[in-house]
């Protein structure tokens, strides 16, 4: 049974099952519930000064189990969840409002223009003033028209890497537009060491993956969805989200996998995709 088919089963509290699994069950539960409760709070108040002990008291917990039961239920620690969701909001605001930047960095929480930047740009890939210049460039055309430019193998003057292989398993009946990409974290910011594209359910390749342990994580858009709703960041209901089940370790010159790569529609605990996956690799080309 995979993670998320796990949670599933444990969030219904199956009667079938013996008493002491649906004790675990309920307790899964509960600490879903509490999750919730702290996401919703950091959402709705991203100019607050949250601290994790602030944190816990929205959850009901001590401040040491409150971290850990947040990383097991998103799979990040309180803090980098924070700073991803105040990444996103300032992210939609820089491509679809026409607020200077730093305005922007002070909606979302910051109080130094600087750090602001440069957090920006290490998690959504490039700079607020570059994303922004893209979005202007491209924002209006279908996605698809672009993806094949932005995904692939690595350029012919790089040293060859390794090739990751697998199978996108989505609902069916949906032909989105399916994004994969290697990452060094389990979060979908800055740019991937190597991505493509697949549409609907299928085989997929990564080719040009540099050596190394990577996280590769996936995400589908709706069919007609153009370049600046990706880069804005699509609403949680209109994407799907999908994780291979363990990180992935490439060496240069050899396949890794198959994997299976299972998508479903993100969760307002998921993570917030912060790449503009495969659109980003284009701006970081001179």
């Amino acid at each position: 049974m995979t993670a998320m088919a796990h949670d599933r089963a444990a969030v219904r509290g199956d009667r079938t099952e013996p008493a002491h699994r649906r004790g675990r069950s309920t307790v899964l539960q509960q600490h879903r519930d509490a999750v919730s409760r702290v996401v919703r709070a950091m959402r709705d108040r991203l100019d607050e000064p949250w601290t994790l002990s602030r944190l816990a008291q929205v959850a009901y917990l001590s401040p040491f189990h409150f971290s850990r039961v947040f990383r097991l239920v998103t799979g990040t620690p309180p803090g980098r969840f924070l700073s991803a969701l105040r990444m996103a909001e300032a992210r939609r605001l820089v491509v679809s409002s026409r607020m200077n930047v730093t305005d922007i960095c002070t909606t979302v929480g910051y109080s130094s223009l600087g750090t602001f930047t440069t957090q920006f740009t290490e998690q959504v890939g490039v700079g607020p003033g570059r994303l922004r210049r893209l979005d202007a460039a491209h924002g209006d055309r279908p996605l698809e028209h672009v993806v094949a430019a932005g995904t692939g193998p690595a350029e012919e003057d790089e040293p060859p890497g390794g090739v990751v292989t697998g199978t996108v398993h989505a609902p069916a009946g949906d032909a989105r537009l399916v994004l994969l990409g290697l990452f060094p974290t389990p979060l979908a910011q800055g740019l991937p060491v190597a991505c493509t594209s697949v549409t609907g359910d299928g085989p997929f390749a990564v080719t040009g993956a540099p050596e190394g342990t990577w996280h590769l994580l996936a995400c589908a858009h709706p069919e007609a969805v153009t370049v600046g709703e990706v880069l804005a960041g699509a609403r949680d209901p209109d994407v799907w989200v999908g994780v291979a089940d363990a990180p992935v370790v490439v060496r240069a010159g050899r396949t890794t996998g198959p994997l299976a790569v299972r998508l479903a529609p993100a969760r307002p605990i998921d993570p917030p995709i912060l790449t503009g996956l495969p659109v980003l690799p284009l701006a970081a080309r001179p």
